[in-house]
């Protein structure tokens, strides 16, 4: 994990108006080591247009790092660094004694993050079909508007409600797990159109015999 620090010149955390230094730590066999360092030029900036500027210059030089640590980020340089998506901590230390607790706050973050259900809502996908109760959807369509998903959280929770006659889905190919959990879902598929990047394959209900 890499966290950037605005410093002073005894390496404590200053506010990112005073003059010093922006470092970049990582952390390295659980020693955390200056990998970057250079010069705070958004305490030299003078009006709204030279901070935006001064401030985008350091997110830029901060290449892939979106965690910044500084005693005090006010106005509009805080509201820059939270619009690049940085994770904003403002503390007033010596940087190498914050480090390991902005660390593990942000692993609890990403834990928790990582533990949130997904929210998504297929119905905004769903295309009716002929008759009531058939409907289509292109599932290449759904993962690249949402690429953190995957076609079994994107249609487990819609077969579970079974609020359909027949599914036909688009895809490039049939997923595997399909065939290990249709049977505990009491469906079954066959492929019903194939063409060279993509086929359809029509969902339904096991019939009761």
């Amino acid at each position: 994990m890499k966290i950037a620090v605005v410093e002073s010149s005894n390496q404590k955390t200053s506010s990112i108006f005073e003059p010093g230094f922006v470092a970049t730590y990582e952390n390295e066999g659980g020693e955390w080591k200056v990998m970057n360092r250079f010069e705070n030029k958004v305490c030299n900036a003078k009006g709204i247009a030279a901070v935006r500027m001064a401030v985008a210059d350091i997110i830029k030089q901060l290449d892939d790092v979106k965690i910044v640590v500084a005693s005090e980020i006010p106005g509009i340089a805080f509201g820059i660094f939270e619009t690049a998506g940085f994770e904003i901590f403002l503390v007033k230390n010596c940087a190498l004694d914050v480090l390991d607790s902005v660390k593990k706050e942000m692993l609890e973050v990403i834990e928790e993050q990582q533990e949130k259900p997904c929210k998504f809502d297929i119905v905004q996908f769903l295309e009716p079909g002929m008759y009531k109760g058939d409907f289509c959807l292109n599932m290449e369509e759904i993962l690249s508007k949402n690429p953190q998903l995957t076609s079994k959280k994107i249609l487990i929770p819609y077969l579970k409600n079974g609020e359909f006659n027949r599914l036909d889905v688009i895809c490039s190919h049939v997923p595997k797990w399909f065939d290990k959990d249709f049977g505990v879902l009491g469906l079954e598929y066959e492929t019903v159109n194939v063409l060279p990047t993509k086929k359809t394959v029509r969902i339904v209900h096991v019939q009761a015999l």
